[in-house]
Order: structure tokens, then sequence, then C-alpha cells
């Protein structure tokens, strides 16, 4: 409803009450009524609206002004000049998948989809943006998947959620989405007599396996209840359709990053990022068709050498994956931290670390790491710290098994795959002791040296940390420790 206040308002040149012109009622109670009624104007006058607009809605309100909303903060500012180039370059990133052939008709038709349904998600108020993206995913759910596979998944989504909002302690709650994960591995075998699609497990699990986990963490230290939309748009993610292996986005992050810059700003990164994970994608298949070679065909130095650096690079699959999906996710309004940081550069195993899969790294650090710490304070920090990576690592392994068990049917608990993150943990936490103590002497001593020392040093490790764990992807993608060694044995002669 139209309604208009004028608290405070002051006569001309006026700024406090006490310079108010005195009403003329107020003057008649000190020398009586006048002869003849006051026909002047009062200096304050209530404006009104007409009869017939007082009862009607404010129709102007409903309409952007200048690019926005009322209510709606400036980074949410329609530009047309600005964000008909960013429909244009999406629509071209479209073709290139297409003519490449990148990723396959499911991810091109989500492609497509997001490219007719960004201008609607563009257009509307910022209340309704979650809500539409979130139905644009369920919709291309029913397109890639078909209506059977897209009802089971929705029913167990929904089963998730609404067990998330149970009106029941946080331990409880924890507990039913447990039971429920036991419930469905144990199902899972016999799905087919109930005429469940094989592709719904999958999506399902990269849905909510391990996004789950974070949002159920927030819950518990969480002070009011999540809204509906927030939780619905974190789990249907309209990438995670066509990519199973997708990052663990974090739920804060997501939602304190909607719309928090110009979202031209926002969208223009999202592009960069989706064109630098179509690099990765396109070095990908040019290493694995044209360089890498098949380990039994390893005999000297130069095919090990080949073989081990090719092999490893398979990862940009991965990492090219992860930079289109957040890219995509900018492209809604979500700002999202960078997935990946030039983890071929990293100069140590903790660097490493940090550098590659990030958002795994900020999971692992926020649900187990720091916990582990905290609880143990008392502890000397060098104690502390290693248990605390321990702790990390074991979880790391037995989470990658969970994932391959739901992705795969397979829960790969093999001796090459302990042997890698018991190896790269163990290294991670000598780097750990090692960067702790050089922080402290540095905080102690304000020496510099020498900057060409410090460049050929940076050089030694960074070649030492690549040659590391490219032996180390070596050893994880071999069928047992027999096979590895056999390959290093051909390639070496000895």
């Amino acid at each position: 409803m139209r309604s208009t206040r004028y608290d405070g308002l002051t006569a001309e040149g006026a700024s406090t009450t006490a310079d108010l012109e005195i009403p003329a009622h107020t003057a008649a109670r000190e020398r009586g009524w006048p002869m003849r009624p006051d026909i002047k104007r009062p200096t304050i006058a209530p404006l009104r609206s007409a009869p017939h607009r007082q009862y009607f809605p404010d129709i102007p309100a409903l309409v952007p002004r200048h690019g926005l909303y009322q209510g709606e903060p400036e980074t949410c500012r329609r530009d047309l000049r600005s964000f008909l180039p960013i429909l244009s370059h999406l629509g071209l990133m479209l073709a290139v998948f297409k003519v490449y052939h990148i990723e396959g008709r499911a991810f091109q038709m989500l492609v497509a989809l997001a490219l007719v349904a960004l201008p609607l998600h563009y257009l509307l108020p910022l209340r309704w943006k979650k809500p539409c993206f979130s139905a644009v995913s369920i919709v291309g759910l029913f397109l890639v998947f078909g209506p059977a596979a897209a009802a089971c998944i929705l029913a167990l989504g929904s089963v998730y959620i609404g067990l998330c909002y149970a009106p029941v302690a946080w331990r409880y709650r924890a507990a039913l989405v447990a039971g429920l994960t036991v419930a469905l591995a144990l199902l899972r075998p016999r799905a087919g007599d109930w005429s469940v699609p094989a592709t719904v497990w999958p999506i399902v699990a990269s849905m909510f396996m391990f996004r789950m986990i974070v949002l159920l963490y927030e819950l518990k230290h969480a002070k009011a209840r999540e809204p509906l939309a927030d939780v619905v748009s974190y789990f249907f993610v309209l990438p995670n359709l066509c990519f199973t292996i997708f990052p663990v986005v974090d739920y804060r992050t997501m939602q304190r990053g909607f719309f928090a810059q110009d979202v031209h700003a926002i969208q223009r990164r999202g592009l960069r990022m989706m064109f630098w994970g179509t690099v990765h994608l396109l070095l990908y298949r040019e290493i694995r068709h044209e360089f890498l070679i098949p380990a039994e065909d390893v005999h000297d130095f130069a095919s090990l050498s080949s073989y081990l650096v090719c092999n490893y690079l398979r990862y940009l699959h991965v990492s090219g994956q992860f930079h289109i999906a957040c890219g995509m996710l900018h492209l809604f309004g979500f700002q999202l931290p960078e997935t990946h940081h030039f983890y071929l550069l990293a100069t140590g195993f903790t660097d490493y670390w940090r550098r590659i899969n990030i958002y795994w790294k900020d999971f692992m650090v926020r649900v187990v790491f720091n916990p582990v710490v905290f609880r143990l304070k008392r502890w000397p920090q060098p104690a502390a710290l290693a248990v605390a990576t321990v702790a990390v690592f074991v979880t790391t392994w037995a989470l990658h098994a969970y994932q391959s068990f739901w992705l795969k049917e397979d829960w790969r608990l093999s001796v090459p795959d302990a042997l890698f993150w018991a190896i790269l943990g163990a290294l991670v936490l000598v780097n750990v002791q090692f960067d702790a103590r050089r922080r402290r002497v540095k905080a102690t001593s304000g020496g510099a040296e020498w900057s060409a020392r410090l460049g050929l040093v940076r050089v030694a490790k960074t070649a030492g940390t690549f040659v590391t764990i490219v032996l180390l992807w070596s050893l994880w993608d071999s069928p047992s420790v027999g096979d590895w060694l056999d390959l290093l044995r051909r390639g070496l002669g000895v």
C-alpha cells in the first residue's frame, strides 16, 4: 500500500522542532479564535493519494527502476550493455563445446539450458533468483536422465533435505541421515528389482555424500534455521548433473558469495573459469590420445618419463571439470574461490596440498583439522599438528573409498591406494612441522637472503615436488605394488 510519512520535516530553513512555524490553532488558544476562518495552508501537510489509488498496490515498485528492484543491493543492478556480451560469450563457448565434442551431449544440453535460462534469472528480483536456479537444475535433471530417474533423485533428495529440517536435536538428525545412507547402501544391489534406474545412485551420491556432511556441520553451529531455498540450491546444482566428481563447495561460502560483488564482474570471472576449464579439457584429450602410452610399452628411461608425466597430467580432466562447474555457478551469481592454483608449480608437499583441489583441502581443514587441533589445544603445537594431519589423511583415504563405492560400486581398498595416502600424508606431516618451525625462525630474524639463491632453491623445490608426486601418482594408478615396481625396473633398466 502507498503511504507517506513526514516525521521530523521542518519549514524552509528550519533544522529543529524549535524553528517550526507555530500552527494557527495554537495561536488561537493564546489570543482567541479569529472572526474569519483561517484559510492559510499549513506548513506541514501530509500528502495523500487519490481515493481511487489508496487501496491499489504500488505498481511502480514491482518493476526495476534504473536496473534495481526495491530493496535490492547495488550488486544486482541490471545493465543490458554489460549482460549481452556475457550472454554472447556463453553462446560462443557452447559452439566450441559442440564443435570439439567436449564432455558429451548431456553437458552440452545443460550449457544450452543455462544459456536459455540465464536472461530470465538475470531479470528476476533477487529473492526469486535462488528458486529459479533450483528450478532450472530440476528441469535439467529431467532433460538429462528422463522422468523415471529424475523422480527417484528428487524423492531421495527431498527425504535427505527433510531429515535436515526434522524437529529433533541435531544428533538425531545426523543419525537419521547416516541411517538412511546405510539403508540405501544395503538396498542398492537389489534396486533393480524395484525398477530403480542405475543412474540414480551416482547422481544422488555426488549431490549428497560430501555436501551433506558440510550442511550438517553448519546446522550444528547455526544460530537460526537455514532458508529452504538456500539448502535446495546448495544440493540441486545444474553442472553437478553431468559431473559426478564434483567439488565439495562449502555451504557458507556459497551463500555469502551470492551477489557479493557486481553481478557482471562475477559472471565475467565465471566465463574466465570456464575458458580455462575448456583449455584443461582440450589438453587432457590431446595428452590422452596422442602422448600417453600403455604401461606395458615402457622399456627405457625416456618412455618411463613420458608415461609418468602423461599419466599424472590426466588429472587435467578433473581440474577442467571443476573450473567449468564453478564457472557455471558464477553465471548465476554465486561467487566462489578458485578450485586449483597452479598445482604443477608447488614448491613443497604442504604447498601442493593447498594448491590442488582447494575445496577438498578447505573441507578437511574445517571438518577435521580445526576440530582436532582445538581439542588438543593443551598439547604442544607439533604434537597437535601431527595428530590433526594424520586424522586429515586417514579421513581423506576413507572418504575417497566411500566415493568410489557410490560412483563405481568398488571400495578401492587396495594396497597402492593405502600407500599413496600414507606416503603423501607422511610427506605433508614432515612439511607441516618444518613450515611451523620456519615461521617461528622468520619471526625472530629479519635477515634477507640473496634473491638469485632464493630463485634457484624455488626451482629445485618445484622440480623435486613434481617428480615425487608423479611417482606417487603412478603408484596410486597401478593395480598392485608388484606391477608398479616392475614398471620402474623396465624403465630404469635394472
